[in-house]
């Protein structure tokens, strides 16, 4: 019978941890089901600013795209513009400034037409819910060739060479 004292001890430790159950599942609701649901939120807020900056990406795509279809720099730049507002518009990210800069240095065959957008948004916007207070500040920049054979109105270069002049 010396193994009698042992044997009570284990059917009251065995009882005092039956007393304990469902502590575990009032933990898990209590501390582990809102930390997943915020770890969620934050997912999706950041999946939001990804596909934001996606667009804005397109955005400067379209409209250097745009620029370098042009026939001179002065409507290389109102296309570019246009194109960037018209594409940012169907888009998830609201611009709260946007700055368009189209860069026409090189503007002649086979150059090069820039153009960088930079987007002031609200996190609250683009994160969709109004747990987040700040604004982002984003640009993105898109180079587009000038067609070797495309004509191009130059600045101080006539289009064509006078055809009864002296070449």
């Amino acid at each position: 019978m010396p193994n009698q004292p042992t044997t009570r001890r284990c059917r009251r430790l065995t009882s005092a941890a039956r007393g304990d159950r469902g502590a575990w599942s009032v933990e898990v609701a209590g501390f582990f089901l809102p930390c997943m649901l915020l770890a969620i939120i934050v997912v999706a807020a950041a999946f939001q600013l990804a596909i934001s900056r996606l667009d804005l990406e397109s955005a400067s795509a379209a409209a250097a795209r745009a620029a370098s279809l042009q026939r001179s720099s002065a409507a290389a730049t109102t296309a570019a513009r246009h194109a960037a507002e018209t594409d940012l518009a169907g888009r998830s990210i609201t611009c709260a400034t946007l700055a368009i800069e189209v860069d026409t240095s090189r503007w002649q065959r086979g150059g090069s037409v820039t153009v960088t957008i930079t987007c002031t948004a609200n996190l609250s916007t683009l994160a969709m819910t109004t747990a987040i207070p700040g604004q982002l500040t984003a640009s993105s920049t898109s180079t587009a060739p000038i067609d070797n054979y495309r004509s191009v109105a130059l600045p101080d270069v006539p289009d064509r060479p006078d055809p009864g002049g002296a070449a």
